[in-house]
């Protein structure tokens, strides 16, 4: 009788040994898992900023289409941020190519509807349909002045200095609505 109970005793003992020992593999694999997530998000983000940033930095140097190249890049690594959409349509809409321009509209609309309160792509996007030949009130026309008025009443700095810088241009539109 007493061997069987002992007996009893050893298994139970075993059997908890295997199951702290499972706990403790199982912890293990996840943690481990979760690292490797971890890292695949920051080496994407790493990557992200990269492309953006050389992008942006090409760009400004007159680089347009190398640029716009970097910036497609960030949006295939991170398509569902507005940062890589504003970087395109800048590189598209100001290198001076034709038919690019309502490429670069397209681009900022999708960094706004990522972000509806992303004024700085509102400003871009307004300054660019400014620049576009268009018809007195026509569509284009409207939501020019409709984008630089959001951004300029969202206190971005380029809105502000392009409606004081434009306010000619602005009244000949019926652009209106600025503080």
């Amino acid at each position: 009788m007493l061997n069987i109970k002992s007996k009893s005793r050893v298994d139970q003992i075993l059997l908890m040994k295997k199951i702290i020992f499972l706990f403790f593999t199982l912890n293990i694999l996840v943690n481990s898992y979760i690292q490797k997530v971890k890292s695949n998000e920051f080496k994407k983000e790493i990557d992200f900023s990269s492309n953006f940033l050389d992008g942006m930095e090409l760009i400004n140097n007159g680089q347009f289409t190398e640029g716009v190249k970097k910036c497609e890049e960030a949006i295939k690594i991170r398509p569902e941020e507005k940062l890589g959409y504003l970087c395109k349509g800048i590189g598209l809409g100001f290198s001076g190519k034709r038919n690019t321009k309502r490429e670069a509209i397209k681009s900022f609309t999708k960094a706004i509807k990522i972000d509806p309160k992303f004024y700085e792509a509102y400003f871009w996007r307004g300054a660019l349909q400014f620049s576009m030949k268009r018809r007195h009130m026509d569509k284009t026309d409207r939501i020019a002045c409709s984008d630089m008025r959001k951004a300029y009443l969202n206190d971005v700095s380029y809105a502000i200095d392009f409606v004081n810088k434009n306010k000619t241009l602005l009244a000949k539109d019926k652009c209106t609505g600025f503080k």
